[in-house]
């Protein structure tokens, strides 16, 4: 009898230190997985701002950018958005802003243009005008993000949600405006299915109300996009973050995305997929050219970011 009591007092310290080692290797891979997520950030350094909703917090760090792949293409795009609130003026000046990685770069380079034109012009009144053309079918996380950044700006931007497709809705704005010329800063950078040939002042198409395209960031790559979010410390959607082991089974939607569209259209990136089935954050994707390799063609009808001349293609930019 106390050999049958010795023998299941080990099978239940068996089991119980079985739990513990299951429970504990779940930790651990879920500790390597958060590892994994910020380990490069050490592989640049990197300038938190103290309060990234403070436009002017941000217009000293975009301003005193030290990073030698970075300071290059900021200025550049600063002195673009300058050019554009020079000429068109601050108060007509829209941005596209869908909560995709480049809208968000867009959105923070024009608060730190629009800031640097107030001081010179010492008119606090005006503002640029940011734009959300909601669409059906976007993910919860996009449009929670979009709201939550919305409300963080809130002083800095006149506000225009639109239902309805990019064109109709461009189209809309354009004329509301009438006789004022309208400058649109896009997020457009080389290679998108949209960019063809375009320049950083790009007027629309002949079929399309006048308005001038502005694309600030048309040169950046991919990588430059990540480095500049990463480098300053910016929020972006949790869509673009790793999946974890705890959770990635349950969920839906898992993160691992690289290119954000509607839900129909969007897939996590396969180039991030890991053995155990968890995804790698967007900014650690190797290569650039499979960036959109999670995304299928949306039907046609945006072509106000189309190339001149040419009929619409796509719903919008990749993002």
């Amino acid at each position: 009898m106390r050999l049958v009591r010795l023998w299941c007092i080990i099978f239940v310290l068996a089991v119980r230190s079985c739990g513990f080692v299951c429970f504990r290797h779940r930790l651990q891979h879920h500790e390597i997985v958060r590892q994994r997520m910020s380990s490069s950030l050490s592989t640049f350094d990197q300038v938190r701002i103290e309060d990234w909703r403070d436009a002017s917090q941000l217009h000293a760090a975009l301003c005193s950018c030290q990073d030698t792949e970075l300071m290059p293409i900021v200025r550049r795009s600063l002195r673009i958005l300058s050019d554009a609130i020079r000429i068109f003026g601050v108060d007509s000046i829209y941005v596209s802003f869908n909560g995709g990685k480049d809208a968000v770069v867009i959105l923070h380079l024009l608060r730190a243009a629009a800031y640097a034109a107030t001081l010179s012009n010492q008119n606090e009144s005006r503002k640029p005008h940011l734009v959300y053309f909601d669409s059906r079918g976007e993910f919860n996380e996009v449009r929670n993000f979009v709201s939550d950044t919305c409300s963080n700006v809130s002083d800095e931007f006149h506000f225009h949600f639109l239902n309805g497709g990019f064109v109709s809705g461009l189209t809309e704005l354009v004329n509301q405006t009438k006789p004022q010329p309208l400058s649109f800063v896009l997020g457009t950078r080389q290679g998108d299915p949209n960019s063809g040939g375009q320049e950083h002042f790009e007027p629309s198409s002949d079929w399309m109300p006048p308005f001038m395209r502005v694309n600030p960031i048309l040169d950046w790559s991919y990588g430059d996009v990540w480095h500049f979010l990463r480098y300053f410390g910016l929020p972006y959607c949790s869509l673009y973050d790793a999946g974890s082991f705890l959770f990635y089974q349950t969920s839906k939607y898992l993160t691992g995305y690289t290119s954000l569209g509607s839900q129909q259209s969007t897939f996590q990136n396969p180039a991030l997929q890991q053995e155990d089935g968890t995804y790698l954050p967007a900014y650690e994707l190797d290569d650039f050219s499979l960036e959109r390799a999670g995304r299928v063609e949306a039907s046609p009808n945006a072509g106000a970011v189309r190339s001149p001349g040419k009929p619409p293609s796509a719903a919008r930019s990749s993002s």
